[in-house]
């Protein structure tokens, strides 16, 4: 997969998703191991800007509140934010961000759940220094 930036990455997927994609690529009227969203010409997958803009026709037809604070960024942030007990590195890897830094200020929230664990689990040492 090219990101938005153009670098090829490939990220393994768990073979149940491979299978949900299927299954909804059949719904589709896609066949075989093509494009989810091919072009209608066939030449590849959709621009990365359609996304966004179907993203925002499904919340109308949905009757969804949009969610502030972009088109697909909330949804990465939850992503980011569910896994911030997984090692930091692949999360990075598999989420597609280049630094650290980005996935820690930008994407990565906290959250009471995580802030609790923090609380109920102190490291006790024999002395400081």
């Amino acid at each position: 997969m090219f990101d938005k930036k153009g670098r090829e990455r490939i990220i393994p997927i768990p073979d149940s998703l491979v299978q949900e994609l299927r299954r909804f690529q059949a719904q589709l009227g896609g066949i075989g191991d093509g494009w989810l969203f091919p072009c209608a010409d066939g030449s590849g997958p959709w621009p990365r800007e359609i996304f966004g803009e179907q993203l925002l026709v499904a919340e109308e037809k949905a009757g969804l509140e949009h969610l502030k604070g972009g088109a697909w960024h909330p949804f990465r942030r939850k992503w980011a934010t569910e896994r911030k007990d997984l090692p930091l590195v692949d999360v990075k890897a598999t989420g597609g961000w280049r630094d650290t830094n980005t996935l820690l200020t930008c994407y990565q929230q906290t959250d009471e759940a995580s802030m609790l664990r923090v609380m109920e689990a102190p490291r006790k040492l024999r002395s400081v220094g």
